[in-house]
């Protein structure tokens, strides 16, 4: 995923933590939304699920459409290997921060989505070429909305990786 970071000179007060929070938790809820879809429909009957699924596939391309327009448009960094958990997060990079660090982070958790989770940290370790930051002030609610986020993609990672037998091939 893309990580933009940058050192910050103050420890942000807690009106300014909860503005944060809540613009976290209503895109995690969106993200969520849109990627839960697919199992609701199931349980409508077959032609209302299905003209759901036609109307859910017409909305993912074109907001995969305006994505990419929007992504031309900003300066979003270059996908790189980050590990998230909803208490800290850790990546490689030429370029990292110093230990004791306090940052503003923002990860593209969402592939078309031009919106970043957002959050503080502080840098706690940089070593071989990596970087690991505690989150800082972030909501119960926020956590748990990120941890399901974190969930669904390591069981759909599984999914989709028991789905390839180890030369490559595809297992039907």
């Amino acid at each position: 995923m893309s990580i933009a970071w940058k050192v910050v000179d103050f420890n942000p007060g807690e009106s300014h933590l909860a503005l944060v929070n809540e613009s976290n938790e209503a895109f995690l809820k969106a993200v969520s939304a849109v990627t839960e879809f697919s199992r609701e429909a199931s349980d409508t009957p077959a032609g209302l699920s299905h003209e759901l699924s036609r109307l859910d596939l017409k909305l993912n391309l074109l907001l995969d459409l305006v994505g990419q327009l929007i992504y031309q448009q900003l300066d979003i960094p270059s996908t790189s290997l980050v590990t998230v958990t909803s208490s800290e997060v850790m990546w490689g990079a030429d370029h990292l921060p110093s230990p004791g660090d306090t940052l503003f982070v923002q990860l593209y958790i969402q592939r078309g989505i031009p919106k970043p989770l957002s959050f503080y940290g502080r840098v706690v370790a940089v070593d071989g070429g990596s970087a690991r930051v505690q989150l800082i002030g972030l909501s119960e609610s926020v956590q748990q909305w990120l941890d399901k986020l974190i969930f669904r993609h390591h069981r759909r990672e599984v999914a989709f990786r028991k789905g390839y037998k180890a030369d490559g091939e595809v297992e039907l």
